[in-house]
């Protein structure tokens, strides 16, 4: 078993890392807590047979994806009105804009498929680079960049369509 130090080393420099990951997944703060001690929980357990092809982070992010897809429930667990309390403005009508334009923007997310979805989330609320992407779907860089930009083709598409 690794030293307890280094387990804490690893806890203290990625817990808001892989938290805001999870957060991007269920857009749920108790939920994103849930996952990310869940993670971690995990990591622990199984660190020993990390092999280190990845980065840390990389490795931490996909236990955490692969437990909310576990946790997951037929139910949505995206909360718009939790994401909608993060957008703030001194002046109040700018702010309605904003909130009336990412409500849009994360309704006509809502029903993209995946890996559409999460690499949106990722990019636009996570605000994770294209090479960590590519690294949790274990995929190239240019393939999160044209996920992307193939997620933000499909919304565009269907806010045009519910105008």
């Amino acid at each position: 078993m690794r030293s307890l130090d280094e387990i804490e080393i690893i806890y203290q420099k990625y817990y808001k890392f892989v938290k805001g990951y999870t957060f991007t997944l269920c857009f749920d703060e108790n939920l994103a807590e849930d996952i990310t001690q869940e993670t971690f929980f995990k990591a622990i357990k199984s660190y020993e047979k990390f092999n280190h092809k990845c980065k840390v982070e990389t490795w931490l992010c996909q236990i955490a994806k692969n437990t909310f897809l576990n946790l997951k429930r037929p139910k949505q667990t995206e909360n718009i009105d939790d994401f909608l309390n993060l957008v703030s403005d001194d002046n109040i009508e700018e702010s309605l804009v904003k909130k009336d334009n990412v409500k849009n923007i994360l309704s006509a997310s809502r029903d993209l498929e995946s890996p559409y979805k999460e690499v949106f989330y990722m990019k636009t609320l996570g605000d994770f680079s294209y090479e960590i992407i590519a690294e949790v779907f274990e995929k190239s860089e240019s393939w999160a960049r044209v996920t992307y930009y193939r997620a933000k083709q499909k919304i565009i598409e269907r806010m045009k369509e519910n105008e």
